[in-house]
C-alpha cells in the first residue's frame, strides 16, 4: 500500500502550543482550556462573513426559482451538513428537499464512523445523479482540513452539471477545482491534535447556520428577528405562534392573537400580515385605544373648544352637528383611536385610514388634542406611537393637513415628515385642499 500524502502542513493537523500538557490537567482544566480556545471560533466566522454573504446572495434568486442547497461532507463535516439541513424545516417551515445533507457512507455513517469512504474522489457521483443536481442548485463541499477527496470531488462533479459550487474549510487554502465560492473559517490547531470535531467543528456549524439563516431571512421567512413561517400544529407550536404574533404586535392580547391565527389557518406569517388599525398603544403622556360609541359625549366635550379648530378647514367641529358627522365618520373608518391622558380622561382623537396594501401605505389623520396638552410633547408622543405601530406593516405613512394649519405642519416637520405635494382630497365627502406630508420607514 502506498503511503498517503503528508498533511503536516495543514493547520488543523498541527500541535497546539497551549495544550502540550493536556494529559496533566484535571477534567475541569481540560474543559476550561477548550472553552478558552473556542474564543477563536466567532472571530474566524466573522472574518468569513463576506464570503458567506456572497454565497448566500448568489443562492437567493435560484431558490426563488426552485433551487436547492446540498451539502456534501465526510465524518464530522458530513454530520454537520446533515444536521443543518435537518433543522431547516422546523425552523423555517421549508420543504425538506430544499436543503439536503449528504454524508460519505450514507445515513449509517451518522451513527457509525465510515471515514474510509472520504477518500473516494468519485464517491458523490451516485448522490449527485440521484438528486439530479442542475443549474438552479448550489452544492457546498465541507472539509475542515480542506483536503478530503469526497467533498472536493462533489464540487467538481456538481460544477460539471452547471450548479453553483462552494467549499467550506477551516484552513487557508486555494479553491478546489470547480469551486465558485471558497469560505475559509481559519481556526488553527486543535487542543487535541487533529480532532477537528472540536474548534473546527464548532466553527463549521456556525458557518452553516449562517448560510441557512441568512438565506431564509433573505427569502422572507423572518420578520424582525422572529420566525414567522410557522404553522401551529401542536400545543408547543400553538403557544409559540401566539407569542410570536403578540411580539410582532404587542397591542394584541393572547386571545386576540389566537383568534387571528385561527382565522388564518394557524399560519403565523398570514396572521401577522393582517394590519391592526385599532391597537391599544401606551406612552408616558397619552394612551390610545379603539374608539367606542360610548365615547361620543366625552369626546365632544374635549372637542367643544373653538380654538382647537381655528386653523382647520372644518372650523365648526366644536358644534354638535358637525362633531357628530365627524364622530360617525371616524367610527365607520375602522381605524379610529380615542386618546386618553395619564388620568384616563378622553382628551382627543386620531386614527388610521386608507390602508393601501399594494404600496404598503396608510394615512394618519383626523387628529386633535385638548389645548391643555399643546406644547407638552403629547402630540409628538401620540404620532411616534402611531408611526412605530404602523411601520410593522407599512413603508410610508401619509398625513393630510389643511393649508392654513401651520401649527400641524410645523409639528409634522419636527417629527421628520417631508412635504410631498398639495392636492384636493375628500373630507367628510367634500373635496378639500390639503398639504400632503410623508414619513418613510
Amino acid at each position: 500500500m502506498p503511503l498517503p500524502p503528508d498533511r503536516s502542513h495543514v493547520r488543523t493537523e498541527a500541535r497546539h502550543p497551549a495544550s502540550a500538557g493536556l494529559d496533566r490537567l484535571d477534567a475541569a482544566g481540560v474543559v476550561a482550556l477548550m472553552a478558552d480556545d473556542h474564543r477563536a471560533v466567532a472571530d474566524a466566522v466573522a472574518a468569513a462573513a463576506p464570503a458567506i454573504g456572497a454565497l448566500v446572495e448568489s443562492m437567493v434568486p435560484k431558490f426563488a426559482q426552485g433551487g436547492r442547497l446540498v451539502y456534501f461532507g465526510a465524518g464530522t463535516s458530513g454530520r454537520l451538513g446533515v444536521l443543518d439541513a435537518s433543522e431547516c424545516p422546523p425552523t423555517f417551515m421549508s420543504d425538506p428537499g430544499q436543503v439536503v445533507g449528504v454524508i460519505a457512507g450514507g445515513d449509517a455513517a451518522l451513527r457509525r464512523s465510515s471515514e474510509g469512504r472520504e477518500d473516494e474522489w468519485d464517491g458523490a457521483r451516485a448522490e449527485i445523479e440521484r438528486l439530479a443536481i442542475g443549474p438552479l442548485d448550489t452544492v457546498v463541499g465541507i472539509a475542515a482540513g480542506g483536503t478530503t477527496p469526497y467533498p472536493r470531488g462533489a464540487v467538481r462533479l456538481a460544477k460539471a452539471r452547471g450548479a453553483t459550487t462552494a467549499f467550506v474549510a477551516c484552513v487557508p487554502m486555494e479553491a478546489p477545482e470547480g469551486c465558485d465560492h471558497l469560505v475559509v473559517v481559519d481556526t488553527g490547531p486543535e487542543v487535541l491534535t487533529g480532532s477537528t470535531r472540536l474548534k473546527a467543528g464548532s466553527a463549521t456549524k456556525l458557518a452553516l447556520n449562517g448560510i441557512t439563516t441568512a438565506l431564509f431571512t433573505r427569502l422572507g421567512k423572518v420578520r424582525g428577528n422572529l420566525m414567522v413561517d410557522l404553522s401551529a400544529t401542536n400545543d408547543k407550536l400553538v403557544d409559540r405562534a401566539i407569542r410570536t404574533v403578540m411580539q410582532f404586535d404587542p397591542s394584541r392580547t393572547r386571545e386576540e392573537a389566537w383568534a387571528l391565527l385561527e382565522a388564518n389557518g394557524r399560519s403565523v406569517k398570514r396572521a401577522i400580515e393582517v394590519p391592526n388599525w385599532q391597537p391599544t398603544l401606551a406612552g408616558e403622556r397619552v394612551r390610545l385605544r379603539p374608539l367606542r360609541e360610548s365615547d361620543r359625549d366625552a369626546l365632544h366635550a374635549a372637542a367643544s373648544d373653538p380654538l382647537i379648530w381655528e386653523q382647520h378647514s372644518a372650523r365648526d367641529r366644536h358644534m354638535r352637528p358637525a362633531f357628530d358627522r365627524y364622530f360617525d365618520g371616524r367610527m365607520a373608518s375602522g381605524g379610529a383611536l380615542a386618546v386618553e391622558d395619564s388620568d384616563g380622561a378622553v382628551v382627543g382623537l386620531s386614527g388610521y385610514y386608507d390602508w393601501n396594501p399594494v404600496d404598503r401605505s396608510v394615512v394618519v389623520g383626523y387628529t386633535f388634542l385638548v389645548r391643555r396638552l399643546w406644547g407638552s410633547g403629547a402630540n409628538a408622543e401620540l404620532k411616534r406611537l402611531m408611526l412605530d405601530h404602523a411601520f410593522r406593516w407599512t413603508d410610508v405613512v401619509w398625513f393630510h393637513v389643511s393649508p392654513g394649519n401651520l401649527r400641524s405642519q410645523r409639528a409634522l416637520e419636527k417629527l421628520g415628515a417631508r412635504r410631498d405635494r398639495e392636492e384636493s382630497v375628500p373630507v367628510d365627502g367634500v373635496p378639500s385642499p390639503r398639504v400632503i406630508y410623508r414619513i418613510e420607514k
